[in-house]
């Protein structure tokens, strides 16, 4: 499972009291509500759900060990690391 820099430090020195938003994408789309369910079952809420198989997840810092234990995840990084592709918003 890939997790990005921040999450990885999140994890090893969580904040107490402070809740992080997280994008978590699923090894196979197909299993993304089973996902939820175990994502709330540690203390996750599901925000949203995303393209390729990737959901939107407001969760405690130090929950992040227990999300990382769950299977079927393919990804979890921070909300602001993850674009969405588009146009730069400027003109060149």
């Amino acid at each position: 499972m890939y997790l990005s820099h921040p999450v990885r430090r999140m994890r090893e020195d969580p904040i107490d009291g402070e809740a992080v938003v997280l994008i978590v994408t699923a090894e196979d789309e197909t299993q993304r509500e089973d996902l939820e369910t175990a994502i709330e079952s540690v203390g996750g809420t599901v925000t949203d759900r995303l393209q390729f198989g990737a959901l939107r997840v407001e969760i405690a810092q130090h929950r992040i060990d227990d999300l990382c234990e769950l299977g079927g995840i393919e990804s979890i990084e921070t909300e602001h690391a993850v674009g969405v592709g588009g146009d730069a918003g400027e003109d060149v």
